[in-house]
């Protein structure tokens, strides 16, 4: 940083302490700021000086209003002007009956009086609309409140816009801000949250490498290995790394427990930090298959990296603020999405799910790719079951509406994760209930509003299967009853051979979706 560009700075940053002390924290500060920047861009390109000023104007004349109207609501006979008789009698009209004639009453009433009438420009004993109008604009504070103090802000840093277009954007607003408050000396690189013992670490990224922040809530396929246990289903989400010179470096949040297949040009890679969902022992429950352990990095705790989203929001910009902080970088490209199928980087260009010809071309499995291995070696016992019956189709497409990649056969060894990645005995969800299908333990009754299952043989019920995706199963006389988490499915007695077919389906109200 230039000696003049750390003088304005610093200059700012003695500007705005006042903001901080003891009134509102940084991270407090910086929410709110988010939170008004959303309101002030009209056009979701940035904010701008012309939206500050629209929005400045909108803030005065609102309290203009709402001045002109508290006056106004002693204007009993809608002449617009208020006068003493008129104060007193409203003023009277808002203490109970019972305590008006007390002499303190009496007192507050005469004070109540005395206080909006000496507001009255020509002191005629009268409050005309042209006096409440000018009495509105007088009253209006110059930057003496949060929304105005945080408009001046927003003005400072607009000056200062990193790439001059004449727009600030949220992340812009933050990373300026953070240095700002840190003496324009750069960025930390480690972090400490409130409560956490650890402090959140990951390697420095180097000056010429690119940072991408990445969110996704699941990935659109189910994985063969579970980095979540066996009743909580692990997804699959695939990375692929465009051909380049410039080293990456990623930083890879989640939603819900994930293995990222990493494909490509993995050799552009420089690290690869991990962040998602904490299991009971506090290890973070993620993977990756493409990259040794040596560029793979797990951070100590969720915390030290909030979930992005696929919609800029207050979460988003404290992952992006943590994230310039946790790898020392001065900006981070952040990529917030749902569901991921496939994400090219560093262009960013996203799939959330495969195309037509992909999913319901010629390949008729359930398993739709491998990673790790190949596609007929190092199966896990669940794929291998899966793979040993017939293909239904109409079990396939409930499958794929859920989870548009299908199951991802993913060799164990091929994982870099916090803790011990396992074959799953049983697949979650649909991709269970395909597993049991093959395995000739389950047969399809009919698919629709809530599909039906016969169970043939003792089986343990796919878990996760809730809300919409809960099943009905028909169970015959003779065979044991499932075990495991029904979820939200229901299990039907057949009595000679016989069912009452409005069991099959819950009654309404009974389940919360």
């Amino acid at each position: 940083m230039t000696p003049v560009a750390a003088q304005e700075f610093n200059a700012l940053r003695d500007k705005w302490t006042v903001h901080f002390d003891d009134r509102m924290k940084e991270t407090a500060f910086l929410d709110n700021l988010v939170v008004m920047m959303h309101k002030i861009d009209r056009d979701d390109d940035g904010v701008s000086q012309s939206e500050i000023d629209f929005f400045r104007a909108r803030l005065l004349a609102d309290k203009r209003a709402n001045t002109v109207s508290g006056y106004l609501k002693y204007d009993l006979n809608g002449d617009f002007v208020i006068n003493r008789e008129e104060i007193a009698t409203v003023s009277t009209a808002r203490i109970a009956k019972r305590n008006r004639k007390r002499i303190r009453n009496s007192a507050r009433i005469e004070s109540k009086v005395q206080g909006i009438l000496q507001l009255d420009p020509n002191q005629d004993g009268e409050i005309t609309l042209q006096e409440i109008a000018a009495i509105s604009t007088r009253s209006v504070p110059d930057g003496k409140n949060r929304q105005h103090e945080a408009l001046l802000i927003l003005e400072d840093l607009l000056e200062l816009d990193p790439d001059k277009n004449g727009a600030l954007s949220a992340y812009e607003a933050a990373g300026l801000l953070r240095a700002v408050l840190k003496d324009g000396t750069g960025p930390r690189v480690q972090t400490q949250n409130q409560g956490e013992q650890n402090v959140c670490e990951a390697p420095v990224a180097s000056a010429e490498a690119e940072v991408h922040l990445v969110g996704a809530s699941k990935g659109s396929g189910v994985s063969s290995v579970s980095v979540s246990g066996q009743d909580r289903l692990t997804s699959v989400a695939k990375i692929n790394i465009e051909a380049g010179e410039t080293p990456l470096y990623l930083i890879l949040t989640s939603g819900s427990p994930i293995i990222w297949q990493l494909a490509g040009a993995v050799n552009r890679l420089e690290n690869v930090v991990l962040s998602g969902p904490e299991n009971d022992e506090g290890k973070i429950m993620a993977g990756a298959t493409g990259l040794s352990d040596a560029k793979t990095t797990f951070v100590s705790s969720s915390k030290c990296i909030y979930q992005v989203t696929k919609r800029e929001s207050v979460s988003n910009i404290r992952a992006w603020v943590q994230s310039t902080d946790l790898v020392g970088a001065a900006t981070v490209e952040i990529h917030g999405h749902g569901s991921v199928h496939e994400l090219a980087l560093p262009s960013g260009k996203y799939l959330d799910q495969p195309s037509k010809a992909a999913a319901y071309g010629k390949n008729l499995s359930y398993v739709t790719s491998s990673v790790g291995g190949s596609d007929s070696s190092g199966h896990s016992p669940a794929i291998r079951q899966l793979m040993a019956g017939p293909v239904n189709r109409e079990l396939k497409q409930v499958l794929q509406r859920f989870n548009p990649g299908g199951v991802v056969n993913v060799a164990k060894e091929a994982v870099s994760s916090d803790v011990e990645a396992r074959y799953y005995e049983l697949l979650p969800k649909e991709a269970g209930l395909a597993q049991l299908v093959a395995a000739g333990k389950l047969e399809p009754v009919r698919f629709g509003h809530r599909d039906v299952y016969r169970i043939l043989d003792a089986i343990r019920v796919p878990s996760g299967l809730a809300g919409s995706q809960g099943v009905s199963f028909i169970l015959p006389e003779g065979v044991a009853q499932p075990s495991g988490s029904l979820g939200h499915s229901l299990i039907i007695t057949e009595e000679n051979g016989e069912i009452d077919e409005a069991d099959l389906f819950p009654p309404r109200g009974n389940l919360r979706y």
